[in-house]
This record gives C-alpha cells, sequence and structure tokens, in this order.
C-alpha cells in the first residue's frame, strides 16, 4: 500500500513539474523574445502576424520534451529517494506513459487549440494595428 501512494506521489510529481517547466520555458522565452523587440507593441504585433502554425507546433514540441526530460530526472532521483528497485527502468516506463498520453491529447485536441490560438492571436493583433493607424 505504501508503495502505491509513494508511486502516486512521483507520477503526480512528474506530471506537475512538466506542466510547470512548460510554464516557465514559455515565460521565459516571451521574456527574451519582448528584450529584443524592446518590449515594443507594434513590433509584438508584427511578430504575432508573422507566427506561423508550424513553427508554433515545434515549438511547443520542443518545450515539451525539454519539460519532460527535466521532469523525468526528478522522478528517478524521487524513485530513488523512496527506495523503488530499477528506479531507471521505472522512469523510463513512466517517461514514455506520459509522452503516449500526450501524444494521444495533442493529437486529439491540441492541434485545433493551437490553430484557434493563432487565429485569436492574428485577429487581435490585426485589430490593435488598426487602433494605432
Amino acid at each position: 500500500m505504501k508503495s502505491i501512494l509513494l508511486l502516486s506521489v512521483v507520477v503526480a510529481a512528474k506530471e506537475l513539474l512538466t506542466k510547470g517547466f512548460m510554464l516557465i520555458l514559455i515565460l521565459f522565452s516571451l521574456w527574451l523574445k519582448g528584450k529584443s523587440i524592446k518590449n515594443s507593441a507594434l513590433e509584438w504585433n508584427k511578430y504575432f502576424l508573422s507566427i506561423k502554425e508550424s513553427f508554433l507546433n515545434r515549438y511547443f514540441t520542443a518545450l515539451y520534451s525539454i519539460s519532460t526530460i527535466l521532469s523525468s530526472c526528478t522522478a528517478y532521483v524521487l524513485f530513488n529517494v523512496f527506495g523503488f528497485q530499477n528506479p531507471l527502468l521505472k522512469t523510463i516506463l513512466l517517461t514514455a506513459v506520459c509522452t503516449a498520453v500526450t501524444v494521444k491529447r495533442y493529437i486529439n485536441k491540441g492541434k485545433q487549440t493551437i490553430k484557434d490560438g493563432v487565429c485569436k492571436l492574428k485577429k487581435h493583433a490585426l485589430e490593435e494595428n488598426a487602433k494605432v493607424f
């Protein structure tokens, strides 16, 4: 019973850390982009109008991969701390299962969510540009 509870803690920690790392990486990249364009609203609008859906798909895939690697390292440490046998194997299995679930979610509704987000972003940028001119 104790091992099931500890396994649940590791799984929950890995999932939360993956999402947390994703959020941190997205915010950090937006901060860097803001620095590079000197936080100009007009430059942000130009950037958002030029952004492509295929770029965002690759971008989020890369960020998810980095986040998964970081959270998997943490899961490995937790498996060791909690005294699980074969922590590397358990970490690899947990990572594979979490990745498979995420890919399934992405295929079912993630692509459409990104497409809708790009449309909203471009619409908003066009409205903002119309206000300026």
